[in-house]
């Protein structure tokens, strides 16, 4: 289900992004890796437990309009759209063990890229936007705001439209609530705010320029 809504998205803002092509350079990222995960603390029945959570893969497009461009660097407007389709969450204290059902997460958020030394072999580049979070859980969902920021480096190839790209992201959003439900079943206390739960993602893939 999450894979096909990825590609629904992503697949709507291709072609918005194709009508501007014959004016503007744009192009197109598919990347995938491994989420890096970070465990919680979090208070079980006045215990202190920890969520861990499973290593599964991501998958990730991005398109990207070129806003402007000069000798030494570039700016465009990308959208990076990003899911972990499943990942499997493990509850451990001093007086509960569980394990709840897999979470799934998508992420969109629009955002400003600037690549340095964009017409050589290599070339770096930083990301920095915001956007929304969708996680679901069983029956449940919840979406979060979410800010995005990172950065990583582009590879051109002998074929002019074809390129590589190796990329680290972090989503960073506030924890999802899913409800009384799952709190109280399992004894959790998780009402924390702010931003604070890190979704970094770290793959490569390809890029298709047009």
């Amino acid at each position: 289900m999450l894979a096909k809504r990825l590609h629904s998205v992503l697949a709507l803002l291709v072609l918005s992004l194709s009508t501007c092509c014959f004016a503007q350079k744009a192009d197109v990222s598919f990347t995938l890796g491994r989420p890096l995960v970070f465990h919680r603390k979090v208070d079980v029945l006045n215990s202190t437990g920890t969520i861990q959570t499973g290593h599964h893969i991501y998958l990730e497009g991005t398109p990207a309009l070129q806003l402007l461009s000069v000798k030494v660097a570039s700016l465009y407007l990308e959208v990076p759209i990003a899911g972990i389709p499943s990942q499997n969450l493990h509850l451990t204290s001093g007086v509960s063990t569980a394990n709840l059902k897999d979470m799934s997460s998508l992420f969109v958020t629009p955002a400003l890229r600037l690549k340095v030394l964009p017409i050589s072999p290599i070339s770096p580049f930083v990301s920095i936007g915001g956007g929304v979070a969708h996680y679901s859980l069983g029956a449940g969902t919840n979406n979060k705001g979410v800010l995005q920021y990172g950065g990583g480096l582009d590879f051109k190839t002998g074929i002019p439209f074809l390129g590589f790209r190796a990329e680290v992201r972090d989503f960073l959003s506030s924890d999802p609530n899913f409800g009384n439900a799952v709190n109280t079943l399992l004894g959790i206390n998780n009402a924390q705010s702010g931003l604070h739960r890190h979704n970094v993602l770290a793959g490569g893939g390809v890029v298709l320029r047009f």
